[in-house]
């Protein structure tokens, strides 16, 4: 055989050889490749579902959970038990599986301490709150290191694949230097320069393959010059480079997002240590500011809270870091009004505010070596459900990075939520204060107010008797009548939700007062006679305190009515000497027990007859001589009727005047405004709830007249009430007529009721619908010991199904305001079964707003009923109906 076909023989099989060994390489790559891309991909997606699981652990704040969590915890549960799912479906290794099985006994630890938390926010011991804080903080952390550890596992099973796969190329490159070896010796003598051609060229791809390393494997290539096998070679490894190269970039910015989520995270709940249990906004406010400084490096910054003055808004300096008075010039202003300046109009705007390289005009930074300019200003709004409630701003030498201010946002949000809840903790803290200082004052007028409540009853009648006789109703007053009606319209259009709220708070505060109310009742009635005079005299002072404090209720509802346009105006005769009589008998002993004179006159030419709201006029005139004789001392109080001509129209004037304390100038606007006083000193002297004159002075322009005072301090004061003059008109006269007929009729019926046989009671049957138990408890007891046979439900629900067991009952009572099923949705459903058509329902609601009796008849109601309920009515109304069926 030539040499010419040795070499070509020879040179065929090397080439052959390399050839099918260039195919298994470029495989063996291919494969490798493909491997190492799943292997990656996988391990990131373990890694990824590790840390959601690590960042919805992170999102409970065990130190700020209310009950309105629940919710979103609930939300948190179920997106962590998908990630263990899917981890537990992708983990393969017994190690992992193990730390992943540790994982999940930490998390239902750690949920079963959360429930145990929750279900205890609402108790009121502190010490056991506090401690399963701490117990479920633990927990928390302990499952976070669970979580870490299988994040640890898993980067690490990552780095060993890595490795590996550099052993595995190092070992095919040996591979391919042993194959180029024995191919270069078989071909050396036929192919010198044709091998020294192709080993050279896999010599560079072997030192550019053993320079991989874990730390600068993304920073080499294979330069590809040929299409052939080793470029395929070069081409596959530049690919893994590429692939490894972009996983480490992915992997590393999902490290740093995770670091500053972590730091910011961390800085938050070192903020939100230090300001725990603070109840001082500058003390707060210091502490919050320092850290938020120091955290981000910040060299001066101010910290602004927003105030009232009682007519304007302003941000009012709270507390500063590292500030110094700049005399030159106007830095951190001590008040900022909404709008001005950069500072004003971030609380206006609610928008974070940026300022790079300030000029010369802003703060200088200052320390005991001199002074430098601040490059950077960073004003941000504090929101609490969008409002602003404050503004801190901040001064850096350096530029404020992304981070920091998504810090500074979060952060912002954080003490947000801490100042409102120092600010309704300090209200919180006035209203205890006022609450502590009515009822010392209720305590020490219960005595005068119950003279007051004899003197009522006395009016009352007298009053009764005038208004049988009085005529009203006059056209005039209709349309005047439809005017405020529609006016009453939009009124309530604007006031809704002010409206329910008092509805609501007439009814949580009547509710526990009508059981009060009725078991004292039925105390003083001492069937029994096992009550000894002190024992009497204890219950009738917890039934006078209790009716103070309805009076106080209704006080405040009457100016919640006023203010809502719901308060009616009903005009009609007032004999003019009946009225001054009841107000001297009521009076006259009061002023003359306190030693002081009590005088009343009328001038001549004043009518006999006036013509106006006598209820109104009554409550004005009360408030006026009462607030007189308390705060005078000595001499007298006297009270004048005249008349009076004043811009074209005629005025009727009732004057009190006092020879008291008499009122400083500068407070005499505020005596008219709610809850206002001369003295509102918790130290004052006179006590009083400061609504008698805003109700006054409401209820006189509703009256289309005025209240004014003159006033001399230390010499008396001079209140004059105008009314206008005017004449009722003929059928205001027959209108008068038919109410006082329909109101004798009624009033004939009740006492008809009254009247009947004490023992009409006995064996009738009651169902009392309530879902409060002390109201069930005091009716029970009352109607029991009249002789009913009573059975009670909770709500309307329970009650129709115990009519549907027992169609024998006599009568319903029937509260409104009801869980599961409420009074108005009960009596529809009672009406619409034909059996309990004719049965008598009597509704019961501590709510006693207006519109409240229409209501109940609207939805099947039989009769109505407010609460605290009067015993004698009930039974009288009771009564009435059972003699109707």
């Amino acid at each position: 055989m030539n040499f010419k076909t040795i070499l070509f023989t020879g040179f065929g099989l090397v080439i052959a050889v390399m050839g099918i060994v260039m195919i298994i390489i470029i495989n063996t790559l291919s494969s490798q490749t493909e491997n190492m891309h799943n292997l990656v991909n996988d391990r990131y997606n373990k890694i990824e579902k590790a840390n959601q699981i690590r960042y919805e652990i992170g999102t409970i704040n065990i130190e700020y959970l209310e009950n309105d969590d629940i919710q979103s915890v609930e939300l948190i549960y179920q997106n962590i038990n998908q990630y263990i799912r899917e981890l537990d479906l992708l983990l393969e290794l017994d190690q992992a599986q193990t730390l992943l099985t540790n994982l999940e006994d930490q998390y239902f630890t750690f949920r079963s301490r959360l429930e145990n938390l929750l279900d205890n926010l609402g108790s009121g011991n502190n010490n056991v709150h506090t401690t399963l804080i701490q117990a479920t903080s633990e927990e928390q952390a302990q499952l976070i290191f669970a979580v870490e550890e299988l994040i640890n596992f898993q980067e690490g099973v990552m780095r060993e694949t890595i490795e590996d796969a550099r052993i595995s190329y190092n070992n095919v490159i040996r591979n391919i230097i042993v194959a180029m070896v024995i191919g270069i010796l078989v071909a050396l003598i036929m192919g010198y320069f044709v091998t020294r051609n192709i080993t050279g060229r896999l010599i560079k791809v072997k030192n550019v393959m053993k320079t991989l390393t874990d730390d600068n494997y993304g920073y080499l290539k294979v330069d590809v010059i040929s299409n052939d096998e080793i470029g395929e070679i070069a081409k596959a490894y530049n690919e893994l480079a590429t692939t490894l190269e972009r996983q480490e970039k992915i992997e590393q910015e999902y490290r740093v997002k995770i670091e500053d989520q972590n730091w910011i995270k961390t800085k938050i709940a070192e903020l939100s240590v230090l300001t725990q249990g603070v109840n001082d906004l500058h003390v707060a406010g210091d502490r919050y500011i320092r850290e938020t400084a120091n955290s981000i490096g910040a060299s001066f910054g101010v910290l602004y809270l927003l105030q009232n003055d009682g007519e304007n808004e302003y941000l009012d300096r709270t507390a500063t870091y590292a500030y110094a008075n700049q005399s030159d010039s106007a830095f951190a202003e001590e008040k900022i009004w909404l709008g001005a300046g950069l500072v004003g109009q971030c609380a206006k705007s609610k928008e974070v505010i940026l300022l790079n390289s300030a000029t010369d005009e802003y703060i200088n930074i200052t320390s005991s070596f001199g002074q430098i300019k601040a490059n950077n200003i960073i004003i941000l709004p504090i929101l609490v459900d969008n409002e602003p409630i404050g503004v801190i701003e901040l001064a850096t030498l350096t530029e404020i990075s992304s981070i920091e201010r998504e810090f500074l946002l979060q952060s912002t949000e954080m003490i947000g939520i801490i100042f409102n809840r120092i600010f309704r903790h300090k209200q919180v803290e006035e209203l205890l204060k006022e609450s502590q200082t009515l009822n010392e004052e209720l305590q020490t007028q219960s005595e005068e107010l119950q003279l007051q409540q004899e003197e009522l009853r006395t009016m009352n009648d007298e009053l009764e008797a005038q208004y049988k006789s009085s005529e009203m109703k006059t056209k005039e007053l209709e349309e005047i009548k439809e005017n405020l009606e529609q006016k009453t319209k939009e009124i309530v259009m604007s006031s809704k939700y002010k409206s329910e709220f008092m509805a609501n708070m007439s009814h949580e505060l009547r509710t526990p007062l009508n059981s009060l109310l009725i078991l004292a009742q039925m105390l003083l009635e001492n069937k029994d006679q096992n009550l000894n005079s002190k024992q009497l005299e204890y219950v009738t002072t917890i039934y006078s305190s209790g009716t103070d404090l309805l009076q106080l209720i209704n006080d405040i509802l009457d100016l919640s009515k006023i203010e809502s346009g719901k308060m009616e105006i009903v005009e009609g005769e007032i004999y003019v000497d009946d009225l001054f009589t009841s107000l001297e008998r009521q009076f006259g002993p009061i002023a003359r027990k306190k030693g002081l004179i009590f005088t009343y006159e009328t001038e001549d030419h004043v009518p006999s007859i006036i013509y106006t709201d006598e209820q109104r006029l009554n409550q004005i005139l009360k408030n006026l001589l009462s607030n007189a004789v308390k705060f005078t001392e000595e001499g007298k109080v006297h009270l004048s009727l005249s008349q009076k001509h004043q811009d074209g129209l005629d005025f009727i004037t009732f004057s009190v005047i006092d020879t008291g304390i008499g009122i400083p100038t500068s407070k005499k606007l505020d005596i008219f405004e709610a809850f206002r006083q001369a003295d509102g000193t918790t130290s004052r002297k006179y006590g009083g709830t400061g609504l008698g004159l805003s109700i006054s002075k409401e209820l006189a322009t509703l009256l289309n007249g005025d209240l004014t005072v003159e006033s001399t301090e230390g010499k008396g004061s001079t209140f004059t009430l105008y009314i206008p003059l005017h004449e009722m008109t003929k059928q205001e006269i027959v209108n008068q007529d038919q109410v006082a007929y329909d109101s004798i009729d009624s009033q004939d019926h009740e006492i008809a009721a009254t009247n009947d046989h004490p023992g009409s009671f006995n064996g009738k049957k009651v169902l009392v619908v309530d879902d409060d138990m002390r109201n069930i408890f005091a009716l029970t007891s009352s109607l029991e010991a009249a002789g009913m046979d009573v059975t009670f439900s909770e709500n309307g629900k329970e009650a129709l199904a115990k009519l549907q067991e027992q169609n024998d009952f006599d009568i319903v009572l029937m509260d409104i305001m009801m869980p599961e099923m409420d009074g108005y949705e009960a009596m529809k459903s009672i009406r619409s079964m034909e059996q309990f058509a004719d049965l008598p329902i009597i509704a019961l609601t501590a709510k006693a707003m207006k519109d409240d009796r229409q209501k109940c008849i609207d939805a099947g109601a039989t009769d109505y009923i407010s609460k605290p309920v009067n015993l004698e009515q009930l039974f009288s109304i009771i009564r009435v109906w059972l003699s109707h069926k």
